[in-house]
């Protein structure tokens, strides 16, 4: 593995956090750059949300100095509203605005973006053609392979996106359809890869050495992004690196180095966004720190009913018992 320049932005490797609606707020990216990512990247925030600007929108731009360099992901189906959500992007201190190309939500898809977006390459080009203009910084987009099994239309989309001066594509190797499941589609992706003149990245089902390792091999392939497999598990980045560049292969993280890592997160999210909502936020994470303790479904029912940070570290005594 190596470093990885998207446009100006030189990173210190190739292992990414890739954006998650609902997932990716501040307080997680901040851990997983903890944890060794060379880029995270924001949920995933409406382009005329933006541009009309939106309170909660604001949330979700802000950004902490820790995670830098960090890229916004916007969506959005229209040129207009996607270039100037790109220059407040840029303004927000963002280093990469990125492009939800491949987002299968029915409520994302019913307003013509996501990977309905996908379809219409001439609007496709209009729109890449004109953020870029309008950025004055790395533009990147994430695509899908395709709507449907069998379907790839990663690679017309590539040649479309290096054309409009797009500086990265990240390609989630899986149909729209699949969602999450299933496993990724590696001849589809080497295609996509084969021709491309710009870093694609990969995406899709990367939890450990061995699925990382499937898409390496791919000729072309720039580098890895993580979602799900990083949530709780935040020195996947580290351990990854130096099981590719060192050979080295570092243990998974103990009860214990969890533990340490959801501290981290309740602390961070506490302070992010106040002490009780902090807590709240936290019960759609809490699972991936303790799913296999003993007592699991009981603890994660005792998180569920706390409010204050005295209730929680009475439950990490708990815990650590």
């Amino acid at each position: 593995m190596k470093k990885l320049k998207i446009g100006k932005v030189e990173l210190s490797n190739n292992i990414l956090l890739a954006p998650m609606a609902g997932i990716t707020d501040l307080p997680l990216r901040v851990l997983a750059k903890k944890g060794g990512a060379g880029l995270v990247y924001t949920e995933m925030v409406s382009a005329k949300a933006i541009v009309n600007h939106n309170e909660k929108t604001k949330k979700l731009l802000k950004i902490s100095n820790i995670e830098k360099p960090v890229a916004v992901q916007i969506f959005g189906s229209d040129a207009y509203s996607m270039a100037e959500a790109a220059k407040i992007v840029r303004d927000s201190g963002a280093d990469i605005v990125d492009i939800n190309l491949g987002c299968p939500a029915r409520k994302i898809t019913k307003a013509g973006a996501g990977i309905k977006l996908s379809a219409n390459s001439s609007l496709v080009t209009k729109i890449l053609e004109t953020v870029v203009k309008s950025a004055d910084i790395p533009v990147t987009i994430k695509i899908r392979i395709g709507l449907l099994p069998g379907q790839n239309i990663a690679s017309d989309i590539v040649k479309i996106a290096q054309n409009s001066g797009i500086s990265m594509v990240a390609v989630h190797a899986r149909p729209a359809s699949q969602g999450h499941s299933g496993y990724p589609d590696l001849e589809s992706f080497g295609d996509a890869c084969s021709q491309a003149k710009i870093p694609i990245i990969a995406n899709g089902g990367i939890i450990d050495e061995e699925t990382a390792a499937s898409f390496l091999k791919v000729q072309n392939c720039s580098g890895i992004m993580i979602g799900r497999g990083a949530i709780g598990n935040y020195s996947i980045f580290t351990r990854l690196w130096n099981f590719f560049n060192n050979n080295q292969r570092l243990p998974f993280p103990s009860k214990k180095d969890r533990t340490e890592w959801l501290r981290q997160h309740v602390e961070c999210s506490m302070e992010h966004y106040g002490e009780m909502k902090g807590l709240l936020v936290m019960r759609k994470f809490f699972h991936y720190y303790v799913k296999d303790f003993h007592d699991a479904a009981k603890i994660r029912k005792m998180f569920n009913t706390i409010l204050t940070i005295s209730d929680f570290n009475g439950l990490m005594k708990l815990i650590q018992l």
